[in-house]
C-alpha cells in the first residue's frame, strides 16, 4: 500500500510514455488436466463449494533494494499452489518476470482466460502490464473476461496514473451456473482524498455493473486489495458504501489483529502505527449459502510479499 516512494522518486526523474509492447501475447499450451473428469470435481460442483484466494503479489516494476524480488518471484507461485483454491485473484503482478513464472507454474492447474504477457513500457527497461496488475486463475473453466481501467485526473498521483488500475471481470463456468469475479485493487493512501479516490473508483463499478457491461451470473465475488480498513480497525466510507450500495456481503464482518493482511508482523511491511486488513473478498448473497472457513494465508515468517493474503471457503445455492 504505502511501498512505492522510492518507484515515485526515479519515475518522476524520466518522463513517462506509454508504449505498447511490440510483443504480443503468447497463448500458453496449459498442461491442465480435464477436472470434469475428476471425481472430486464433479462433488465440489454438486455441492456449490468454492474456495478462494485474494493475494496482493507485491510484484512492483522496478528491482528495488530490500525488496527480494527474484527470491520471492521464484518461491510464490508453488506456495500459492499449495493454499489449493479454486479461484485465485492476484494484485500488483507488474513485473513482467513475475507474470511469467506464475503463468509457467499456475497454468498447470488452472485455467486463464488470457495469458497475461501483453506488456507496455513505460520508462526504458521498465515493463507493466496491460490488467491494472490484476491476474485471475481458476480451476472452474473461465468463459469470458474483460479489463475495466478506472478513469482517472489530475488528483492522481503519478504511480496511480503509471499502474493504470482498474478491475478484471471473470466469467467462471460452476456446472450449470456461471460464477462472475471482479477482482479489484484500489487507490492507495491514507489521506482523505486517497478515501474520495477510492469512493469514485467503487462507484464506478457499480455503474459498470448497473450499464449491463458485466453480465448476470448465479454468483458474485467481488476480492483484491481494497485499500480500506475494516471497520472494526476504522471507519470507511468506502467500505459501508461496498456493504450499503452494491450489496455485497463481507466474507467476515469482525475481525481481530490475527486477520490483519498489512501489518509490521511482515518484515517487508514498514512501520506502521496500526496494522489492518486491506484485502478482502466480498460475496453477493445466495440462497443457502453460507461460510465453511476463513483465514489470513501466505503468512510464514519468510514472507513472499508486503501483504498477506486472505482465503474463504464457502458454499453457495448448489448446481441442480
Amino acid at each position: 500500500m504505502h511501498h512505492l516512494k522510492i518507484w515515485l522518486l526515479i519515475v518522476l526523474c524520466v518522463s513517462v510514455t506509454f508504449v505498447q509492447s511490440e510483443k504480443l501475447p503468447k497463448k500458453l499450451q496449459s498442461n491442465f488436466q480435464v477436472w470434469e473428469q475428476n471425481e472430486s470435481y464433479l462433488n465440489k460442483i454438486e455441492g456449490g463449494e468454492v474456495n478462494v484466494l485474494s493475494y496482493n503479489t507485491w510484484g512492483l516494476p522496478i528491482a528495488l533494494f530490500g525488496h527480494d524480488q527474484a527470491k520471492r518471484f521464484s518461491k510464490m507461485s508453488d506456495s500459492i499452489i499449495n493454499i489449493h483454491a479454486d479461484i485465485i485473484g492476484l494484485q500488483e503482478t507488474f513485473h513482467p518476470d513475475l507474470r511469467d513464472k506464475l503463468l509457467s507454474h499456475l497454468t498447470k492447474d488452472y485455467y486463464t482466460f488470457n495469458d497475461y504477457r501483453c506488456g507496455r513500457t513505460i520508462i526504458p527497461g521498465v515493463e507493466m502490464d496491460c490488467t491494472g496488475g490484476l491476474m485471475t486463475f481458476s480451476v472452474f473453466p473461465i468463459i469470458d473476461e474483460q479489463f475495466f481501467p478506472f478513469p482517472t485526473n489530475e488528483k492522481y498521483s503519478l504511480i496511480e496514473k503509471t499502474g493504470r488500475k482498474g478491475f478484471l471481470v471473470s466469467y467462471l463456468r460452476h456446472g450449470q451456473k456461471t460464477i462472475t469475479v471482479v477482482n479489484t485493487h484500489l487507490y492507495a493512501g491514507h489521506d482523505e482524498q486517497a478515501e474520495n479516490i477510492r469512493m469514485q473508483q467503487v462507484q464506478y463499478i457499480l455503474k459498470v455493473m448497473n450499464s449491463q457491461l458485466i453480465k448476470s451470473s448465479d454468483q458474485t465475488i467481488m476480492l483484491g486489495d481494497f485499500n480500506i480498513h475494516h471497520p472494526d480497525v476504522a471507519c470507511s466510507d468506502v467500505y459501508d458504501f461496498i456493504i450499503q450500495k452494491m450489496h455485497f456481503l463481507d466474507s467476515k464482518p469482525h475481525i481481530d489483529a490475527s486477520d490483519y493482511t498489512f501489518t509490521d508482523a511482515n518484515a517487508y511491511c514498514p512501520n506502521t502505527k496500526q496494522g489492518s486488513k486491506l484485502d478482502y473478498v466480498f460475496i453477493k448473497p445466495t440462497v443457502g449459502g453460507k461460510i465453511l472457513s476463513q483465514s489470513r494465508v501466505l503468512d510464514s515468517n519468510q514472507p513472499l510479499s508486503d501483504h498477506y493474503g486472505w482465503q474463504v471457503k464457502y458454499i453457495f445455492e448448489p448446481a441442480p
